[in-house]
């Protein structure tokens, strides 16, 4: 029994060499089809289809899998090149091609298939399409075939025998979902590696589907339509995978995605297009780059002209797909009811999915992680709308949703203190902690945190650590409550200037103007703050002592939910300061429109400085607002100076030390009088009061201003009107 043993094993390590031999001769035998050739290609498929089961069985797993590997990828090459089909039609070759496929599936589900080893096979298909440019070969050799094929799907309804064979499409697009079920096992071991190898890859795949889905709809052949499917489906997982997704978005392919939406192609075969499409726009979307570049696609109202063929096709999976994406680059609360009733219910059920990812060991469910879930919902609390539904116990749950997040991070938050966590977990925390702060800016809702004394003790002891930033904004919401600030007495005048930091361009500009027209100190986190540190340990204490607070208004910050929670606190604190000239509020875009509903809540009836290209004009009717403005204290000072030479004249003996106290009173009142006297009243927006005519100024190139602030300042609630 040993010796047949024995004897087997070398008959399969001889068979095995000669495979390999003959594949390698393969490529060269199909570059010169003769007969004596075409006779030898078939020999070498019937010899495939002959050992390749008794290799898989006898040999190592290793070599046996990169054998079918090999095999698999020459076939590909050869099927490219071989326009006629004159190889591809023959029994052997269909014979070998089934038996191979089966094989291959067989790989992946051995156990021995570890996340390195599919790692090295998806590198070995991943090349092989790179080679010689093979992917664009392909896309030639379908493009020269499909007016042929769509020419006889037109003009015969009988069905040829040619149907049931392997055909050239067939072959590409079981290639493409074969890579596809290795990237599903695979590790990305480094973003710029990928970058490097295979761009040129996502470059072809991008102009693959491009060229599909932009042709005339009517010269779009099935096979060519399933395999850009499958091809989306694996741009679909390779984006899907956090590091790579700049990758993508730096190739272009936030402006492709949007354009293909917009297709006749699209529309006409959304069963089969639309769910990949539509879930690599919101993995793009999860990146700040990508969710900018949509928001200037107006990718959102792109995909609302989709909502009805999407609700025409009642599948389940697409609906929610659909509304995932909408939560993801919605940029305002003031949606249709059809619009808020998709997101609701998609929330609502992104809630429940955490729920049951959480119970999950792998702590996934329905192929999200809870890392991810938890990202979508703290998108969709952005939402006022949706936030309060959840929170207020409308879905008729217990525990509450409050008391739910709370528990879980008593659940998780041991990720945060491992020193090598697993990452999914730790930015599972990292949304979770986001959410918790979302719930903690309203007061409502804070103190039903404060009740579970646990939580409060993870979260304080969480906030005196380093690199803890959101725990320490939601500590700081949580003690407003329980010790709430005393207000100061006295302050130095001293200006926080809140802004989010894509506007941080802006910003700087802003500040250097505004410090030529301003005489008192402008603190900003750039200047006194290093990167990567503790924010809010240093943002805190400026809030409560500043005296003026600008908001740099923007999308972006409308949009962050640190800045929701950093407008409560300056709000809510600090309430010596004017109740017009403490607070500014200037928007950084133009045509700005207030869309959320937490921060026109928070800035009703507040000043708004209204965006102009003019960086320096905006900062004088800023200075001019607070009363700050340089020409205000010199224009006072003059005056008091003026007053204390007219007494000193008037007074023989008048203490020699009085007019150094008087002038030191003035410098340091000098702001709050000034406040005073430079207050202009804001107007109704119907007013067209000329009372304050001789303060107005001349903007240059410009018509003159009409009297008073409210040409160029308005509501919070009613920016849209001005």
């Amino acid at each position: 029994m040993e010796e047949d043993n024995l004897a087997t094993q070398k008959t399969t390590k001889l068979n095995y060499m000669n495979l390999l031999r003959e594949i390698n001769e393969l490529s060269n035998l199909s570059t010169h089809l003769t007969n004596p050739n075409i006779s030898k290609i078939e020999n070498i498929f019937n010899n495939v289809t002959k050992n390749i089961d008794q290799i898989w069985d006898q040999m190592t797993f290793e070599k046996s899998s990169m054998l079918l590997i090999t095999i698999s990828n020459t076939i590909m090459r050869i099927s490219a090149i071989d326009e006629s089909d004159l190889l591809i039609s023959q029994k052997s070759f269909q014979s070998m091609y089934n038996s191979l496929n089966d094989l291959i599936i067989r790989i992946y589900n051995r156990k021995e298939c570890s996340p390195i080893y599919a790692s090295n096979i998806l590198d070995a298909m991943f090349m092989n399409l790179i080679k010689d440019d093979l992917i664009e070969n392909c896309r030639k050799r379908l493009h020269s075939t499909e007016v042929v094929s769509t020419i006889d799907s037109t003009t015969t309804n009988r069905k040829s025998p040619q149907d049931n064979k392997i055909q050239f499409h067939d072959i590409l697009q079981q290639y493409i979902e074969h890579t596809n079920i290795f990237l599903s096992a695979a590790v990305i071991r480094s973003k710029y590696e990928f970058g490097n190898h295979y761009s040129s890859l996502m470059i072809s795949f991008k102009e693959f589907i491009n060229d599909c889905l932009t042709i005339p709809n009517e010269n779009v052949s099935s096979g060519r339509l399933t395999v850009t499917s499958s091809i989306l489906l694996l741009i679909w997982n390779l984006t899907d995978k956090i590091p790579l997704i700049p990758i993508f978005i730096n190739l272009g392919y936030v402006q492709k995605t949007i354009q293909w939406i917009r297709t006749d192609t699209f529309k006409s075969h959304i069963d089969s297009l639309c769910n990949p499409i539509i879930s690599i726009i919101y993995n793009l979307s999860r990146d700040q780059k990508g969710l900018k570049q949509f928001r200037t696609e107006k990718a959102f109202d792109v995909l609302m002209e989709c909502s009805q063929l999407i609700n025409e096709t009642n599948d389940e999976d697409l609906t929610k797909s659909f509304g995932i994406a909408l939560i993801a680059l919605a940029t305002s609360d003031e949606q249709s009811e059809e619009n808020k009733k998709l997101i609701l219910d998609t929330s609502v059920k992104l809630y429940q999915l955490c729920k049951t990812a959480e119970a999950n060991v792998e702590l996934n469910c329905d192929g999200y992680h809870l890392s991810e879930l938890l990202e979508l919902l703290h998108r969709a609390f952005i939402n006022t709308y949706v936030i309060k539904h959840i929170l207020e116990n409308k879905i008729d749950e217990k525990p509450t949703a409050i008391q739910y997040f709370a528990e879980l991070l008593l659940i998780l938050y041991g990720a945060l203190l491992d020193p090598e966590p697993d990452e999914l977990e730790k930015r599972a925390v990292k949304y979770l902690l986001k959410i918790l702060l979302q719930i903690s800016s309203y007061p409502e809702y804070v103190k039903q945190l404060i009740d579970n004394n646990q939580f409060c003790i993870i979260i304080e002891s969480l906030a005196n650590r380093p690199n803890r930033d959101d725990a320490k904004r939601i500590w700081c919401n949580i003690q407003q409550i329980i010790v709430p600030n005393k207000p100061q007495k006295e302050m130095l005048p001293m200006i926080y200037i809140s802004y989010d930091s894509t506007n941080e361009d802006f910003c700087k500009t802003f500040i250097k103007e505004l410090r030529k027209k301003v005489t008192v100190p402008i603190w900003v986190d750039y200047e006194k703050v290093d990167l990567g540190e503790d924010m809010w340990e240093y943002i805190s204490p400026v809030i409560i002592s500043a005296t003026v607070v600008i908001i740099l208004i923007s999308t972006a910050y409308e949009d962050n939910t640190d800045k929701f929670q950093e407008l409560s606190y300056i709000i809510s604190t600090n309430k010596s300061r004017h109740e017009t000239k403490g607070l500014v509020v200037v928007t950084t875009e133009p045509d700005f429109n207030f869309k959320r509903s937490w921060i026109k809540d928070l800035l009703y009836n507040k000043i708004v400085i209204l965006y102009d290209d003019n960086v320096s004009y905006m900062a004088s009717k800023v200075s001019e607002q607070i009363g700050m403005s340089k020409k205000s204290l010199i224009k006072r000072l003059r005056y008091r100076m003026k007053n204390v030479q007219k007494k000193d004249m008037e007074t023989d003996n008048y203490p020699a030390n009085s007019e150094e106290r008087n002038l030191k009173s003035i410098t340091t009142n000098d702001f709050s009088l000034a406040a005073t006297n430079s207050y202009v009243p804001k107007k109704s927006s119907n007013t067209t009061d000329d009372t304050n005519s001789s303060s107005t100024t001349k903007k240059p190139g410009s018509h003159c201003i009409v009297a008073g602030l409210m040409t160029h300042t308005g509501s919070a609630g009613h920016a849209n009107q001005m």
